[in-house]
């Protein structure tokens, strides 16, 4: 068994999404800052007469005037929250522009969180997916693969296909390699406004209006470093038997996530970002170091399908997309520095 500390270091705002939405009644933003409510605990901890006037306006279906009620009355040393965290200054003038346009919904989409502490964090599965993928890149890009096999790419590199020619999950090498859930602190936290953009003709950033407001890491490219832990296991031992045909170790990771993921970072500044105020931040990512132990990863939504899927074997197979994510027009989504050392 051989064990690895990860560092990471947050280079660009990442989000990894609960796969929910948290609607207007179930926030408040006061003086900068985000609080997720408890609805129902507000309504029981008023006096007497605020219920009552409460009740009174849901009775009559009145959103706008409710909408005040609850921005008027709630405040955090009165009244129970779920979690906080920050908001960008663009989220909180939008938020108290659009107070009185019921037509706006304001809708968040939160940061993964646990359940019972609500801690958001960085699942495995994310981290183990981004290494997946370059890996599996890595392994296919000196081999000739036919038509058939292409169909079946993973099976095929990792040499784990059963007799019918179907990934077969108990011979997978990745089965050998763990890595658990990096945790963040609540202060890490910021919601932002991502918003989708294409070049257009003058080769200049224009919005495509679909607004999306997301609970986002704070970053190297924002201002604050955020760094975290996390550990990668290598089951040797399990590797060691006939039945896992493909190993894979430390060093096969760092070359493969460094070869995929450097390379979509350059074609993605000289493709999208050439010439736009996108660029100097790229920068300081591109500008980044890699020693002997660390490597990048992208991870996240609004990374783009092309970080995230295998060049050749993309299904659908598509060019490089003519839009892009990226946060309150400045920075790019989901890459991350990892650091190595074996314990």
């Amino acid at each position: 068994m051989r064990k690895y500390k990860l560092i990471g270091e947050i280079l660009s705002p990442v989000h990894i999404g609960a796969g929910s939405e948290i609607e207007f009644f179930d926030y408040i933003i006061k003086n900068g800052k985000f609080y997720k409510i408890f609805f129902d605990e507000f309504l029981f901890n008023l006096r007497e007469p605020e219920r009552n006037k409460l009740i009174t306006l849901i009775n009559q279906n009145n959103l706008l005037d409710l909408r005040k009620f609850i921005i008027s009355n709630w405040n955090p040393q009165r009244f129970p929250f779920e979690y906080s965290c920050d908001v960008s200054e663009e989220v909180n003038k939008l938020y108290i522009n659009n107070v009185n346009n019921i037509e706006n919904q304001l809708l968040i989409n939160p940061f993964i969180r646990t359940t019972t502490k609500k801690i958001p964090y960085l699942p495995a599965s994310s981290l183990k997916g981004a290494i997946r993928t370059a890996v599996i890149s890595e392994l296919a890009r000196n081999i000739n693969i036919s038509s058939e096999n292409k169909r079946r790419i993973e099976g095929y590199v990792l040499e784990c296909l059963d007799k019918k020619g179907r990934l077969d999950q108990s011979k997978d090498p990745f089965r050998a390699i763990k890595i658990k859930d990096a945790h963040l602190a609540s202060n890490e936290i910021i919601i932002s406004r991502v918003v989708n953009v294409r070049k257009n003709k003058m080769s200049q950033l224009e919005t495509l209006g679909i607004q999306v407001f997301a609970e986002i890491t704070h970053s190297i490219l924002s201002g604050r470093t955020v760094t975290f832990e996390s550990e990668l296991t290598i089951d040797s031992e399990l590797q060691d038997t006939n039945f896992l045909k493909r190993k894979i170790d430390i060093d096969l990771i760092k070359k493969s996530c460094n070869s995929f993921y450097l390379h979509k970072m350059y074609y993605e500044i000289e493709k999208f970002y050439k010439s736009t105020p996108v660029e100097k931040y790229y920068s300081i990512i591109s500008n980044q170091k890699f020693t002997n132990n660390s490597f990048l990863i992208r991870i996240g939504k609004f990374s783009g399908l092309e970080s995230v899927t295998l060049d050749k074997y993309r299904k659908p197979i598509v060019s490089w997309g003519k839009t892009r994510n990226i946060c309150e027009m400045k920075y790019p989504f989901g890459w991350i520095k990892l650091s190595f050392q074996e314990v």
